[in-house]
Formats: C-alpha cells, structure tokens, sequence
C-alpha cells in the first residue's frame, strides 16, 4: 500500500493541529497565489493545498484520512531489519531525527501589538549529545543524554513583530538546526 500524500505537511501545521489553525495556514499559503502557481514554503501547488485543506478541515473526512496515515504507518517495512542482518558497529547507531515544523503562540497585550517591536524568544530544541555523538551510548546507557541520543536546549531567536500585528498573524521563523525546517509562531491579542 502506498503512503498517502501528508496533507499535514503540505499546509505546514502539526497532525493535531486545531481547525482553526488549519484554517490559518490554508489561508496563509493561498495568500496571493494563483492557479498554475507553486508554493516554494510549503512544496505544494495551489491544487495540493486546497485538497489538503478541503480534507483537514472535515471532520470526517480527516478522520478516514487520518486512519489511512495510521495503517500505512503500520504496513511500512520495519526499519530495524537491517540489524537482524547483522550486528551493527555503535558508531553505526543513531537515533533517526525527522526534520519537522515546531509551532507556537505569542500572546501580546493591545499595546504591545499596536506598537510592534523586537521580541525575544527562546525556542526549546532538541540537540544532538555530544558524549555519545547521538548514539545514546553503546547499549543507550550515556550518562549525559539517559541513553536518548539527544539533550534539550533552548534557541535565541529575536522576532521583529510590525506595528499594528493582527490577531492570528503567522510568523514563520527559520533557524540554524538540522532537526527543525521552521517555526511557525502565531499571534494572539489578550485584552489587559
């Protein structure tokens, strides 16, 4: 069986996203775009990001096709059977780091939106270990990591939020980390 086309990734939000969110990002990605275009952020074209949304935003529908995420999943080749093969030297052994999209809020009072400015952040992240190289030790027992291949740190990221930021206004934030593409910060307005 095939693996169906991650419509997720295609509108860039996590697959627990709320529907409001999936909202936000339909509307972020068709922001300007015209029919024979490509969406170089996302890798899909308009077509592809209306089907992803069309799907996402029903609930039944994006029940089935979460189901159908979950039985591929199920039905993908073991990705362990290499080491029934044979044994795998411990510089051979890493932990797999799949690059994703981290989301996040910034909440912001009425004045600080209407004034804008430079706002800094700290992105959690999670880091190679530099004891055992992301191995997690020979049997996963580094002392440093607990045997995880990887320690949390967090990123400094300054953000320069406009004048006048709208509530649900999307940032997307590129950083310097081979486990992250982007981080996608969304705005909301608490009243004081």
């Amino acid at each position: 069986m095939d693996k169906p086309k991650d419509y997720y990734r295609v509108l860039g939000v996590p697959r627990d996203a709320s529907r409001a969110a999936i909202e936000r990002a339909y509307r972020r990605l068709t922001r300007g775009l015209r029919p024979g275009t490509r969406d170089m952020t996302a890798g899909g074209d308009l077509g592809e990001v209306q089907t992803a949304y069309e799907i996402l935003r029903d609930a039944g529908r994006r029940r089935q096709y979460d189901e159908s995420l979950r039985l591929a999943d199920q039905q993908a080749p073991d990705t362990l059977a290499w080491s029934r093969i044979r044994s795998p030297l411990a510089s051979e052994l890493r932990r797999p780091v799949e690059r994703g999209t981290l989301t996040g809020e910034i909440l912001l009072r009425p004045p600080e939106a209407a004034a804008g400015g430079p706002l800094p952040l700290e992105i959690p992240l999670s880091a190679p270990c530099g004891a055992c190289e992301g191995t997690g030790g020979e049997y996963f027992n580094c002392s440093e990591c607990g045997g995880e291949g990887k320690l949390e740190r967090r990123l400094p990221v300054t953000l320069h939020i406009p004048p006048g930021v709208r509530e649900g206004t999307v940032f997307q934030v590129q950083v310097d980390d081979p486990a992250v593409v982007s981080v996608l910060l969304t705005v909301h307005i608490r009243p004081l």
